[in-house]
């Protein structure tokens, strides 16, 4: 079955196994301190993280996975999204990717698993490493199989994204959620053994509408092979951390 766990190689089927990870978590995650608890990094090696989450008596109140991988984008980050369902620790942002003074690509939402680390004084201009865990799956060896793909219409270019988080119903307490549907070119592709699990996933880092994407996907969803220039397409779950700020050195 997959899942946001199993995307990066870690087998949670039942409650039992999801325990059995915070429990890991809890016991070996580096705490880091935030304003309303304290995170709990536990870094699987390979870019794949887990982000435990205790409040201000030290219980577990969330767990959620991330993939630091190389892609990075810039982006305007708007607001954050108030969702009532959230932990204190919890958080995602409304977003707008290639922006320019008075102009941007298009809207999107991401998760941010260290959000209570972050001071953000909104609206600003940031770069993000956003990784684009897969739910749906189409793998393309050339463009020209995937514009060959598209029998009806509409048409999508082989670079396409839409922000699907952002079409719920206004009646919706919870707000946007980071859902989107995007098309790239795989610039970059690996198949990655998780060492704490012995669980394989695969890589691709993806060039889109409006920035790049680290894409982290269950070998369940892999029909076909992925390869430099091959064309990925479907429905993900966005998580994004913000790059740290460089300075230029003169002189």
């Amino acid at each position: 079955m997959v899942n946001h766990f199993s995307t990066v190689g870690i087998p949670v089927s039942s409650e039992e196994d999801f325990m059995t990870y915070a429990n890991q978590v809890f016991a070996s995650g580096k705490k880091i301190k935030a304003q309303n608890g304290t995170y709990l990094l536990l870094g699987m090696g390979e870019g794949i993280e887990l982000w435990g989450q205790l409040n201000q008596e030290g219980e577990m109140i969330g767990l959620n996975p991330h993939f630091s991988g190389t892609a990075v984008s810039t982006v305007r980050l708007v607001e954050k999204v108030e969702d009532p369902t959230d932990t204190v620790l919890d958080g995602r942002i409304y977003s707008e990717a290639d922006p320019e003074e008075d102009a941007f690509a298009y809207p999107f939402v991401f998760d941010v698993p260290d959000i209570g680390l972050q001071k953000i004084k909104y609206p600003v201009i940031r770069e993000v490493q956003v990784a684009a865990f897969a739910h749906e799956l189409s793998i393309y060896a050339s463009e020209e199989d995937y514009h060959k793909s598209q029998a009806s219409e509409p048409k999508f270019a082989s670079e396409f994204f839409i922000p699907s988080g952002l079409f719920g119903s206004e009646e919706e307490a919870t707000g946007p959620s980071s859902m989107a549907m995007f098309g790239g070119h795989v610039l970059t592709t690996k198949k990655i053994k998780n060492r704490f699990t012995e669980q394989y996933f695969y890589y691709a880092k993806v060039k889109t509408l409006g920035g790049e994407f680290d894409v982290v996907i269950d070998p369940e969803l892999v029909t076909a092979e992925i390869k430099e220039g091959s064309i990925l397409s479907g429905s993900f779950w966005l998580t994004g951390k913000l790059v740290k700020k460089r300075f230029k050195l003169f002189g």
